[in-house]
């Protein structure tokens, strides 16, 4: 099955009453056949993801989809209902970018993430790997998950488009610290689960727990890349959006920052849109305490001197 056997499959899953509210087709494609082998859609997107090694293994997987993960997909069907209509609200920070004509959500069974970008109008979703990471899709806030994938994604493909208008050149392991923490400090914003609200207009404990021990690292890591060269910077990115999620020392506390501000200003996430990567330092130094805020800003001052 061809590119364009999947796009149409994929019109076929659309949900009208959705679409016309919003604009925005929310396509769902397979990315595996019933007989358990990937599709090509699928696989041009491993492609760019996975090493040579990695893709030639799970090319070469034969997996038909499980009654657990045919769970999942059945979840993300009847969450997908109810996206196209959510578009608006993640368009709004980068107005004036139009809204895009569709969103193409490719469901895998293997090689992926639970989650991830492919490009500016695609997302794959790996219910192998959602079930593997977060166990059977009805179990406890697994169904809001879903919603703040799909949410975190598309976040990133707007991100993408509004790149591609205003370039972000990074010249330096630094200044792909920031472009990183600006990417996926808005992208885990919308990852953010009930733990993490605000609890009376305050922050939750768990919040308060997460950049008490982020934050230090937060500094003490962009104060190191500073004038760090791509020989050392790998330990120092490391972590920065990956691993457990109350880990991701750049990504989360970036996020609860932007969530404390959208609490105050509901204008905050279009202002840390438009200033860009930069402006994750102006981000970090409101949020920290003077003696973090000082040690940042000579960083930064630093780094200048380093290029």
């Amino acid at each position: 099955m061809n590119w364009l056997s999947h796009l149409l499959l994929g019109l076929l899953l659309l949900v009208p009453p959705a679409t016309a509210r919003s604009g925005t087709r929310v396509l769902l494609i397979d990315g595996f056949t019933v007989d358990g082998k990937p599709t090509s859609l699928w696989l041009d997107i491993l492609r760019r993801r996975l090493d040579p090694p990695e893709y030639d293994s799970a090319a070469q997987i034969i997996h038909v989809e499980t009654v657990a993960e045919r769970q999942w997909a059945d979840t993300i069907r009847t969450h997908a209902v109810r996206w196209p209509a959510e578009v608006p609200a993640l368009l709004g920070p980068f107005d004036p970018l139009p809204a895009p004509d569709s969103v193409l959500v490719v469901i895998g069974n293997r090689g992926g993430e639970d989650a991830f970008t492919h490009d500016s109008l695609t997302i794959g979703l790996d219910l192998s790997a959602l079930l593997r990471v977060y166990g059977a899709a009805d179990s406890g806030d697994n169904p809001g998950k879903i919603d703040r994938f799909f949410r975190h994604e598309v976040a990133h493909t707007l991100q993408k488009r509004w790149l591609a208008r205003h370039p972000f050149v990074a010249h330096s392991p630094l200044d792909l610290a920031l472009l990183d923490i600006w990417l996926e400090g808005l992208g885990n914003y919308y990852s953010l689960g009930p733990k993490w609200q605000p609890v009376d207009g305050k922050p939750s404990a768990a919040s308060n727990e997460a950049l008490a021990r982020l934050t230090p690292l937060f500094v003490d890591r962009l104060e190191a890349l500073a004038c760090a060269d791509s020989a050392s910077a790998g330990p120092l990115l490391k972590g920065l959006s990956s691993g457990p999620f109350d880990h991701k020392w750049g990504a989360v506390s970036a996020a609860l920052w932007i969530d404390q501000e959208m609490q105050r200003s509901p204008d905050a996430l279009r202002s840390f849109v438009r200033v860009g990567p930069a402006g994750v330092w102006s981000l970090a130094e409101r949020h920290l305490a003077p003696d973090q805020a000082a040690r940042l800003e000579a960083a930064r001052r630093h780094a200048s001197n380093c290029r």
